[in-house]
């Protein structure tokens, strides 16, 4: 099966947050090496690229153990979907090498705590089930709930931006414990995993049978700041004690 799973990791040398976010220093490793790493150590994992069109992160991700076998195209380098960045990689290894993956799996270089295992999850969830078109890790929800969250109408005023609650049909806004909500999940973006077919009918990551993998919550981080980073480098120096 490993033969069969790739890995793209979207790597663009522009950043408009964070420049040079993709191989900024984080505890003494470029923030790609993180999304690598991992990939290396899956399990189910046959090959593993970047797709970038900057020569700094390909000379990185080369030396990190990565395959970096083409240069992005300009068109595909600004803010755009991220599928189309991984379609042209499938395709180009389609026209280019003969090589025909089965799983595409999508890693996106901020997202700093992920583990292979998680990698390994997703793949193995497609795998195992031929209904399941596509996986991606979530993580229960914790702090704001959307039905605490409000909009403000055209009057100004509070509106509810959910009618969770309701009285007489209208929507109210309550602010009750979170105890009393059902259990909710958020898709976190550490692993995007889907089969290949999926990819071009949709042209998207998530099919119409999409698996959960639930993750810790304390292994979702996202580096989208400057200030992201010096929090990252906090939480890393506690988590190696």
């Amino acid at each position: 099966m490993r033969n069969k799973v790739l890995v793209v990791i979207p790597a663009r040398g522009g950043s408009v947050r964070v420049p040079r976010k993709n191989v900024k220093p984080l505890q003494g490793k470029p923030l790609i090496a993180y999304a690598i790493e991992a990939a290396k150590k899956a399990e189910t994992v046959g090959r593993v690229v970047v797709s970038t069109d900057d020569k700094e992160i390909r000379e990185v991700a080369l030396k990190l153990g990565a395959e970096v076998p083409f240069t992005r195209p300009a068109h595909l380098a600004e803010d755009v979907p991220t599928e189309d960045v991984i379609i042209h990689a499938v395709e180009w290894f389609n026209k280019n090498e003969q090589y025909f993956p089965d799983i595409v799996v999508c890693l996106e270089p901020p997202k700093i705590f992920r583990k292979a295992e998680h990698i390994d999850q997703c793949v193995q969830r497609i795998a195992s089930d031929e209904t399941i078109d596509s996986a991606i890790t979530i993580n229960n929800v914790r702090g704001n709930r959307p039905e605490w969250m409000v909009y403000i109408d055209k009057n100004n005023l509070i509106k509810p931006y959910t009618n969770y609650f309701k009285k007489q049909g209208e929507a109210l806004l309550r602010f009750p414990a979170s105890q009393e909500f059902e259990k909710l999940h958020q898709c976190n973006g550490l692993v995007f995993a889907c089969r290949v077919e999926t990819l071009y009918k949709y042209r998207s990551l998530v099919g119409e049978k999409c698996a959960a993998i639930e993750v810790d919550y304390n292994d979702v981080f996202d580096l989208d700041y400057p200030e992201d980073f010096e929090m990252c480098e906090i939480l890393m120096k506690k988590r190696s004690r």
